[in-house]
């Protein structure tokens, strides 16, 4: 079993997810709402055709551009999280679909390598303000991604 020292040992490669679902920026605002439900993430590295990260598409972009939805998108969020599936019928209604994936991602991703500690992927989620790193190796290349949930997974795992 792990120890409380383990946590400060590992790294990112320790508990990053390396099946990775990303989206181009030619890709259609519609599929990529499609993945984000079907893979149950809230977010989607965005790559070019050499699989370098060049932007992230996340739920919190997606909100952002559907202001004008109003309260009935924040009826959606629940004390259980963002409802998906309600949050595609909305958006699909308002004409957000219509858009490529370039015209709503942020454009740039909070990067991380995977021999980076779990502490240092911490920090780097509050100083930046998000849920999920891009992890990448020389070039920007994609090759995992570490969420706020794989984190506390690690601090779970630990023997008290």
């Amino acid at each position: 079993m792990a120890t409380k020292t383990d946590i400060r040992s590992q790294h990112v490669r320790d508990v990053m997810a390396h099946h990775v679902v990303a989206v181009t920026p030619r890709d259609a605002v519609d599929e990529a709402l499609r993945l984000m439900v079907e893979h149950r993430v809230s977010a989607l590295p965005v790559v070019d055709g050499h699989d370098r990260c060049v932007g992230v598409l996340s739920a919190t972009d997606l909100l952002e551009m559907a202001q004008e939805l109003g309260g009935e998108i924040e009826a959606l969020n629940t004390t259980e999280g963002l409802d998906h599936s309600l949050l595609i019928e909305k958006i699909e209604h308002s004409g957000f679909t219509d858009k490529s994936v370039a015209e709503l991602m942020t454009p740039t991703a909070v990067e991380i390598e995977p021999d980076a500690s779990l502490v240092a992927a911490a920090r780097s989620m509050i100083r930046n303000r998000v849920h999920h790193l891009a992890v990448t190796q020389k070039g920007h290349k994609l090759v995992g991604i570490i969420s706020t949930m794989d984190i506390l997974r690690a601090l779970s795992e630990i023997e008290d």
